[in-house]
């Protein structure tokens, strides 16, 4: 028997990509910098961090040297250099799976959100970690294109997606909706498969994964990213995927408890909006860290979490410099178990 972990399983650690500058950081490195800090700080907190710098970025190696030196030293922070076109370790990641007794991961191919970008490096970092002997458990290479956050599992055998990001024709083109459940099922042992078809945030690179929308906060609990602003772009496409929320049925037929998450407000850089969300939330072990944006709703959002998940402590990370480049915590780490 085998199945997908749940996010709020116990971790042994959270996976990080240090911004350098040959990444897309590069026009506000420092404030990038700071930012990713002051995120695995908190993780600290809660348990340990596995930290990839790129080996020609001198400096940012200084930096993680200086920061995290004690925590280095115990073992608690794990650092390597491994060649990294980016940071989004959420999606080149390798996903757990639990397959009897034993953990093994899964090396999905990672090609840039459907050759948006350039991932060359990136694609490579779980077999250089394997290598490094951070990786004890089998790295098993998969035969499709598949990142961290365009499904979610509920750690029963349900995975929650959308048609938005996994029927884009540049990640898997050969395969059907159809093919693509089956291998969904088979490779991660999944019982039942959720379909969202209506659901996107502007300013998004990766065709709306479901990581930014709607997110699994327990076996029985669906959180979602909602609007109520008519004027607002998003209002129709919003309400539509939570009618679809509304549909959805967990193995036993049963509905789910839906906890409506308020909208972050427009937030522009140069013109273009982001994809700012308090969707984009990251489990670690007994506790949640929330994104916050400087908005009036951030309270509001860390509330609602709070009381849903009242054995966890909620706690909100700022996220101003990460919606820069368009992703936000969730995006940025990926946990190994």
């Amino acid at each position: 028997m085998k199945r997908m972990r749940a996010e709020w399983e116990k971790q042994r650690a959270v996976l990080f990509a240090f911004p350098h500058k040959d990444s897309d950081w590069v026009e506000y490195l420092s404030e990038a910098r700071e930012n990713f800090i002051a995120i695995i700080k908190e993780v600290l907190r809660f348990e340990e961090v596995v930290l990839v710098y790129h080996p020609n970025d001198l400096e940012g190696r200084a930096i993680i040297e200086k920061t995290f030196s004690q925590a280095i030293e115990e073992g608690r922070v794990r650092v390597y250099a491994i060649h990294c076109n980016d940071t989004w370790a959420r999606d080149f990641g390798a996903i757990n799976l639990l397959e009897g007794d034993k953990n093994v991961l899964l090396d999905f191919g990672f090609n840039g959100w459907g050759l948006k970008f350039a991932s060359n490096w990136d694609n490579q970092i779980n077999s250089a970690l394997k290598k490094n002997g951070e990786f004890s458990d089998e790295l098993r290479a998969m035969d499709m294109i598949l990142e961290g956050g365009s499904i979610e599992s509920d750690g029963r055998g349900v995975i929650l997606t959308n048609t938005q990001c996994l029927l884009e024709k540049n990640r898997n083109p050969y395969l059907s909706q159809k093919e693509i459940e089956e291998k969904l099922k088979g490779h991660l042992g999944a019982k039942k498969i959720l379909w969202l078809n209506h659901g996107y945030l502007a300013g998004d690179d990766t065709d709306s994964h479901i990581d930014t929308l709607a997110r699994f906060i327990s076996p029985t609990q669906i959180a979602y990213v909602s609007c109520e602003d008519e004027s607002d772009e998003h209002y129709l496409e919003l309400k539509a995927m939570e009618e679809e929320l509304r549909e959805l049925r967990d193995l036993e037929g049963n509905p789910y408890e839906l906890v409506k998450l308020p909208f972050v407000r427009a937030i522009y850089d140069e013109g273009e909006r982001l994809p700012a969300t308090y969707a984009n939330f990251l489990f670690v072990n007994n506790a949640l860290l929330v994104p916050t944006y400087g908005d009036s709703n951030d309270s509001l959002a860390l509330q609602i979490l709070q009381n849903a998940l009242p054995h966890l402590e909620v706690v909100g990370v700022d996220c101003q410099t990460l919606i820069r480049q368009h992703g936000s915590l969730h995006c940025v780490s990926m946990q190994l178990y």
